[in-house]
């Protein structure tokens, strides 16, 4: 039978795992730590949780009982030519520009962090052999390194079953394996070009293992386990080992926002990938300047022609409000204006508080009388851009917004209202560019959702245009106040939601 873990036990274990594995369990994944938890203690016999993490600290003679726990809390599920669309932008973008660069010394080096059983790293060599005639005369290593023990020896026998095949064709199959029994090994001239080392991403004892340089490293579907923390660390240890103008691949749901400015966002072949700044390229960033959301409730916002035009206008959204009930016509935004704070804020604040009212003209003059080294800040630079856009001014609000993407392309506020300029100048094909950029960055930023919806509807597509509605529509409800009332269009949440049922309900379905 296996003992009972109490809550506050639970949660020591919880924080333990953080503070030394930098893994981060939140509410979802509890009963998976308390599982491993259960089967460590029951096979361990140590009668407390505290007597069990007292011997999983004492010594290097017990490394093989923090292997067994490693196993049991990370994933090691994963398959060759896993997201293929990241495999074709490594192979034609990454390594294609590299190679360039290392056309003299004919020498290249790459990582898989948080390798698993290895397929990721193996197939990187794979095609790289097929894509490179003269492979065999360049000097290229791989390295896979992963915190599971047994997963890399797993790696390093090189032996898969069909499940670890599943997204391989036939035709690769047959080049680089042989069928033994059950299962599929893979071909000596493949496995020498890569290698297996035991680290830990989270771990300050490995600093000088970062001293390496790499051309390229993916780090793919692994961040998303770790603390804040921790993820800080490792992605500075990421860029420390990755030469300047390297590429750095994390996982379709990984971004480096609020994490690094020291990267420049790539996008091409439909998947999202980083290059590292050139050391003359570092940005200086300017200070975000403090800001908390307004504690008042929201209330109805005055409508505004400038910006409604711009993200309503042009996909004919003034008709489908107009269709709204005389009663459901006042969350459009028919309302008190609210009082100013008090005068001893802050410019900053102030104007802000007048683009929540919708008074935009005088918001601009307040922002003006901001001294010029605060204006250069990305708060002031994208309140700018938002006031601008408003204004119809949106040559001046993309100015605004390159300035600050300039200093932090992982900005998902200014590409969004970057998607917003183009689409009011007629660049459709960059606004719907710019609006993927900001969801990529920013999943739970709604409004970009709701704007690709009526890009998507203007060309006609409206599958894509009613997947988009319904997400936009997921999401509005927990939206932040203060991100509605500075990216809404001067719509409240409730016209919001409205405008994306009613789209939805064209297609003849249940919102």
């Amino acid at each position: 039978m296996n003992p009972i873990i109490e809550p506050n036990e639970l949660e020591l274990f919880r924080d333990w795992v953080a503070q030394h594995l930098g893994l981060q369990f939140d509410h979802d994944r509890l009963d998976q730590l308390r599982n491993a938890l259960e089967g460590q203690l029951f096979h361990t016999k140590f009668p407390n949780i505290s007597t069990y993490l007292n011997h999983l600290e004492s010594s290097e003679t017990h490394q093989e009982e923090l292997a067994n726990l490693i196993k049991k809390l990370t994933v090691t599920e994963t398959y060759f030519l896993r997201h293929p669309d990241q495999f074709r932008a490594f192979i034609e973008v990454a390594l294609s520009e590299r190679m360039q660069l290392q056309s003299k010394h004919r020498r290249l080096r790459f990582l898989s962090a948080g390798c698993a059983t290895g397929e990721e790293a193996y197939t990187q060599a794979m095609l790289m052999v097929e894509k490179l005639p003269d492979f065999h005369s360049w000097d290229i290593r791989v390295l896979g390194i992963d915190i599971n023990k047994k997963a890399l020896k797993k790696a390093e026998e090189a032996k898969y079953t069909t499940w670890s095949m599943r997204g391989m064709s036939d035709e690769m199959m047959r080049r680089h394996f042989q069928i033994v029994g059950k299962e599929f090994v893979l071909d000596e001239s493949i496995r020498r070009v890569v290698s297996f080392e035991k680290r830990n991403l989270a771990s300050p004892t490995d600093e000088a293992f970062w001293q390496e340089e790499f051309d390229v490293i993916f780090c793919r579907n692994v961040l998303m386990y770790f603390t804040p923390e921790a993820t800080r660390k490792v992605i500075a240890r990421l860029t420390q080992a990755l030469v300047p103008g390297g590429f750095l691949f994390l996982g379709p749901a990984e971004t480096l926002r609020g994490l690094s400015t020291e990267y420049h966002l790539r996008h091409t072949h439909d998947t999202f990938y980083y290059q590292r700044r050139r050391s003359e390229e570092t940005p200086i960033i300017q200070p975000l300047l403090e800001w908390e959301p307004s504690p008042t409730k929201e209330v109805s916002q005055p409508v505004d022609t400038g910006w409604m035009d711009t993200i309503s206008q042009a996909a004919e959204r003034i008709d489908q409000l107009s269709q709204l009930p005389t009663s459901d016509k006042s969350t459009a935004g028919i309302g008190q204006e609210r009082p100013l704070p008090i005068a001893s804020r802050s410019n900053l604040p102030l104007a802000r508080e007048l683009v929540f009212q919708n008074r935009f003209d005088e918001a601009y003059s307040m922002l003006q009388l901001i001294s010029a080294e605060e204006r250069q800040s990305r708060d002031v630079q994208l309140l700018s851009a938002v006031i601008l856009t408003n204004r119809g001014q949106v040559d001046e609000a993309e100015q605004h917004c390159k300035q600050v993407l300039a200093g932090d392309e992982l900005n998902a506020e200014a590409h969004y209202l970057l998607a917003l300029c183009r689409e009011h100048v007629g660049d459709w094909t960059t606004a719907l560019e710019e609006t993927k950029t900001a969801i990529y960055l920013s999943p739970q930023f709604a409004m970009p959702y709701l704007h690709q919806g009526l890009l998507f509807k203007r060309s006609g597509d409206m599958d894509a245009a009613r997947e988009a509605f319904r997400k936009a529509a997921s999401l509005l409800p927990l939206e932040d106040v203060s991100r509605i009332l500075l990216f809404g269009g001067g719509f409240t949440r409730e016209a919001l939601l409205q405008l994306c049922q009613a789209e939805i309900r064209q297609k003849g379905e249940n919102p």
